[in-house]
């Protein structure tokens, strides 16, 4: 099968942008099938998604689409995660929308070509390791912040699908604009936080508030009246770990 579209996938970008790692194999298929399209996409993240991608793929009008790993040893949650995000985006499908076929290629180590692929890092024989590499501890690490509030995203796959990545960035925009930073409000994009048909899920500490389905549009009010006035919005809360004992309540200053 040739397909019009091809998106390499990532599980995350905690670490390393894969669009960034890709870009010299992305570049070489491209020129090797010109009339492909290649594609970057993560499971769960900052970067594009594997939604995100097969929307621009419908957008485009491909009629065919093939989903590539690029990892190369299996991970069966990561595997059973895109089979249900693929699955929920030809379901969620708008009716009379042209729909490509959507397809998952093999794993690399299911290839020939993977021993190929040892054996040239074999006759490499790698860099030495060193001893003059930063240490693990410092001193500059001992020093605990001074927020006020800690801002958890949840980016796991569902609520990457359900729009997080857009909630993060309004977030991130709405402190800004107030002249809010890490030493006011510390915003941490997570991986799965697990009330995953809630997403997207917001939490925040030390308040204990979880936030269910929180919109971009969402965002200014929670910054406003919850962030910055300490007044926790209630009619979006999902659980209140204060208000059923679970979590403590501030230090008083």
């Amino acid at each position: 099968m040739t397909a019009d579209w091809v998106i390499v996938t990532a599980p995350t970008d905690r670490g390393d942008a894969p669009s960034r790692v890709l870009t010299g194999a992305i570049r070489r298929l491209r020129d090797s099938r010109p009339e492909v399209e290649f594609r970057v996409a993560v499971l769960g993240g900052s970067e594009t998604t594997i939604t995100e991608a097969l929307d621009d793929a419908a957008a485009a009008g491909a009629q065919s689409v093939l989903l590539v790993s690029g990892q190369t040893l299996g991970d069966a949650k990561q595997d059973s995660w895109i089979a249900r995000i693929v699955g929920h985006w030809l379901r969620t499908r708008p009716a009379g929308a042209s729909t490509p076929e959507v397809r998952v290629a093999p794993l690399l180590t299911e290839h020939d070509g993977f021993a190929d692929l040892l054996e040239h890092a074999i006759e490499h024989g790698g860099k030495p390791a060193r001893t003059t590499t930063a240490p693990i501890v410092s001193p500059a690490w001992e020093q605990v912040p001074a927020f006020t509030r800690h801002v958890l995203v949840c980016r796991g796959p569902r609520c990457s699908v359900e729009g997080a990545r857009e909630t993060a960035a309004a977030l991130s925009r709405a402190l800004d604009e107030r002249g809010l930073d890490d030493d006011d409000v510390l915003t941490t994009v997570t991986g799965c936080l697990f009330p995953c048909a809630l997403a997207p899920v917001v939490a925040v500490y030390p308040d204990g508030a979880w936030y269910r389905r929180v919109r971009p549009e969402q965002v200014d009010r929670l910054v406003d009246e919850h962030l910055i006035d300490g007044r926790p919005v209630p009619e979006w809360i999902a659980r209140d770990l204060r208000a059923a004992g679970l979590a403590a309540a501030p230090s008083p200053e």
